[in-house]
């Protein structure tokens, strides 16, 4: 298998991980060069108040921090910000794999900067909405992690729940790449006692692409 764009990102094992877990947790995904690019960003955005709370329901139509508490802004492939474009060529790449070697029919990729203030927080949940129209065109979760010199006791956690009694406690340590399958995991953000920022977003089949 031909490893793509980044030298540091090992595709075979990326995508043998996840065919046969359902989730596969990725370090250095991009270089670090990349990553302090996109960090600087989210960061300038959320400064000049880019960002707004994020919402949650079927259609996004409800905001509650109490449930869920970060600010978002959307990403636009056609942005000409080095590090978006860096982001969006990789995440593309591994896109065109995993439909090689899965056969997984992804056809686009909707993501977005969120940054969780000090003891935000997303309680438990799925990604996949199992009604409506817009029903199974979320595939796979994806979730970029840009903090650096994040330490085990700053918190901050993915949770991912891999069955009723069994959980595994991710850092949101600079540069990891975590992927599972939308309608499979359920998961939750932990409170953190620093700021949190990530590039958040999912791989669908088809459905209009949010917002």
């Amino acid at each position: 298998m031909n490893k793509q764009n980044n030298p540091q990102t090992n595709f075979e094992a990326l995508i043998n991980s996840l065919s046969a877990q359902g989730y596969v947790i990725c370090e250095n995904f991009l270089p670090e060069q990349t990553i302090l690019g996109l960090r600087d960003e989210a960061h300038k955005r959320h400064a000049n108040l880019e960002m707004r709370a994020a919402k949650i329901g079927l259609l996004n139509q409800s905001q509650q921090s109490n449930i869920r508490g970060d600010q978002i802004t959307w990403l636009d492939e056609q942005s000409e910000n080095s590090a978006i474009q860096a982001y969006f060529e990789q995440m593309h790449a591994l896109r065109t794999l995993l439909n090689q070697y899965l056969f997984m029919n992804l056809q686009a990729l909707e993501t977005h900067f969120a940054i969780y203030p000090i003891g935000g927080a997303y309680q438990k949940h799925l990604d996949q909405f199992s009604h409506g129209s817009d029903a199974k065109a979320r595939q796979l979760s994806s979730i970029l992690y840009l903090n650096n010199d994040w330490q085990a006791n700053d918190g901050g956690e993915l949770r991912l729940y891999l069955n009723e009694s069994e959980y595994l406690d991710i850092l949101p340590t600079a540069g990891k790449l975590v992927l599972f399958l939308s309608a499979k995991f359920w998961h939750e953000v932990r409170p953190a006692k620093r700021e949190r920022a990530s590039l958040t977003g999912w791989f669908r089949t088809r459905g209009q692409l949010l917002p």
